[in-house]
């Protein structure tokens, strides 16, 4: 796509997984007077109404008891719109280093986007569904910073705020009058800055060698000086430190000189007696 080719920064796949990280570690007690059990509340990205569907369709004949289904939670992803309010100038361009190779790789400036989250939070009881939100809400207020890695580019580390919008109740009974089943379902509404990147590429290539500044009288055009940054020999690499600045250079014509030359080896040092 224009005039790009294939690339996937699985930047939607990495946000996913960083929400659903920060709320993989909740957990319930069972009392009953004294501590009798704890345990692990279920995540899943799913729809909710994918577990409200195997609730209702339970058949009671069954020798299943349907109350260890519960707890559990659920998100899934609800919106996704341009932000904005932080767009940047997308020629803004910066330079990264790969850890893992030291390669050095052109990163353009990244689209922001506002991504939509819900997460379900649903129970057979009150106590054990405010045991869970009351294990989430002490941490947004209403915001909770983390900082991911490798968002932006393979050397880059992007604060990302998730931010508790809204929160709804719902507390309703299936079934007939008499073999009716409660559930309690809070829905905790988030949203997130999520960043698109253009395809990484390497920076490799030839390095600068020569750069010269004129500066000219204005309205005449008349040269006045120059300004000369250059590498001490045409053949200098990257690993060459050698750099020779001229702050009164005259001005240059085609075939002129720019770099030293390189003694050759047969040639006497300066140090030679």
């Amino acid at each position: 796509m224009l005039n790009n080719d294939y690339f996937y920064n699985e930047t939607m796949k990495k946000i996913i997984a960083v929400f659903g990280s920060i709320f993989n570690d909740i957990y319930i007690a069972k009392r009953d007077g004294t501590m009798k059990s704890v345990q692990r509340v279920p995540l899943a990205y799913a729809p909710h109404e994918r577990y409200l569907t195997r609730l209702h369709s339970y058949d009671e004949d069954e020798d299943t008891d349907v109350a260890i289904k519960l707890p559990r939670m659920a998100f899934e992803i609800t919106s996704l719109s341009a932000d904005e309010k932080t767009k940047l100038n997308r020629f803004n361009r910066t330079l990264q280093t790969d850890p893992a190779s030291g390669e050095a790789y052109k990163v353009w400036q990244a689209a922001p986007y506002l991504l939509g989250i819900s997460l379900k939070v649903m129970s057979r009881g009150q106590d054990e569904a405010l045991q869970i939100v009351e294990q989430i809400f002490p941490f947004f207020n209403p915001t909770y910073t983390i900082t991911v890695k490798g968002i932006e580019g393979p050397d880059s580390k992007t604060d990302l705020p998730i931010t508790l919008n809204s929160t709804e109740f719902e507390d309703s009974y299936a079934g007939s009058y008499e073999a009716s089943r409660r559930l309690i379902i809070y829905t905790l509404n988030f949203t997130l800055p999520i960043k698109f990147v253009l395809p990484v590429k390497s920076a490799g290539g030839s390095i600068i060698k020569d750069v010269r500044t004129n500066f000219l009288r204005c309205g005449t055009g008349e040269f006045i000086t120059s300004v000369d940054v250059r590498t001490q020999y045409e053949d200098d690499t990257v690993d060459d430190y050698n750099v020779v600045c001229t702050l009164d250079a005259l001005p240059y014509e085609e075939g002129d000189p720019i770099w030293d030359e390189r003694p050759s080896e047969d040639s006497p040092s300066d140090d030679t007696p």
